[in-house]
């Protein structure tokens, strides 16, 4: 399939050529641009090189394995990443989520939810760089939330969210005083929710605390709501 005007580079690195084939099929009969990597170090080297929209990232691969990758990612870019894994344990879906993914799938998968994933995450992504005409901004005890710009100071410093960590300030902020559930929060995020992806909202809000309050332990800014889940204080 030719592929479309302006069409999305997509980063696959898994170290399974069957997957690597099959992924690149998928994403190449929507009209994406996929590039492929088979390790840790060729997928930081092909990231850096080819500059892709959104990267699908395997965890068990030679060398530094996804989540290291993740990691060392998320310390240069906010680039969208989707964990494709057959780790599929609760807790291995909130250690990639953790680690700064911003969506899991395990193997083996559906190719049309595979797909819908990647439209989803790269929508996310298009719509946080869109800028409107009236700039919708939240400021308040010295942390300024900028959604035209996306762009979050504490206190006059810059801070680096990824993605998902903005979207949820985001939500929270624009929704001050009123508590949302985990499940209220992951629907809005993704669209739908599932219990590994409400459970992930406490490590992403664990994430993001250490990046905004003084003190993560007695929060000034996102409350826990006992019984509920968060709310924007």
């Amino acid at each position: 399939m030719a592929l479309k005007p302006g069409s999305k580079r997509v980063l696959v690195a898994d170290d399974d050529p069957h997957i690597r084939r099959l992924v690149g099929e998928l994403l190449t009969a929507e009209g994406y641009e996929v590039i492929y990597a088979e390790d840790g170090r060729e997928t930081l080297e092909a990231w850096r090189k080819e500059n892709p929209d959104l990267i699908i990232l395997d965890i068990i691969m030679p060398g530094a394995d996804g989540l290291e990758v993740c990691r060392k990612l998320r310390d240069e870019t906010g680039v969208p990443i989707i964990f494709l894994t057959a780790r599929d344990e609760l807790d291995d879906v909130v250690t990639g989520l953790a680690s700064g993914g911003d969506d899991y799938i395990t193997k083996p998968f559906r190719g049309a939810e595979l797909v819908a994933r990647v439209k989803a995450v790269l929508r996310r992504a298009s719509m946080a760089a869109t800028t409107g005409e009236v700039e919708e901004y939240i400021a308040v005890g010295g942390l300024e939330v900028d959604k035209m710009r996306h762009e979050v100071t504490v206190h006059g410093k810059p801070v680096h969210l990824t993605q998902t960590e903005f979207e949820i300030l985001w939500i929270l902020a624009s929704n001050r005083g009123k508590p949302l559930s985990r499940r209220e929060i992951a629907k809005a995020l993704w669209g739908y929710d599932d219990i590994g992806l409400s459970r992930s909202i406490d490590t992403h809000i664990a994430r993001l605390r250490k990046k905004i309050e003084k003190d993560p332990s007695h929060p000034e800014f996102i409350k826990t709501v006992t019984g509920v889940g968060y709310k924007f204080f």
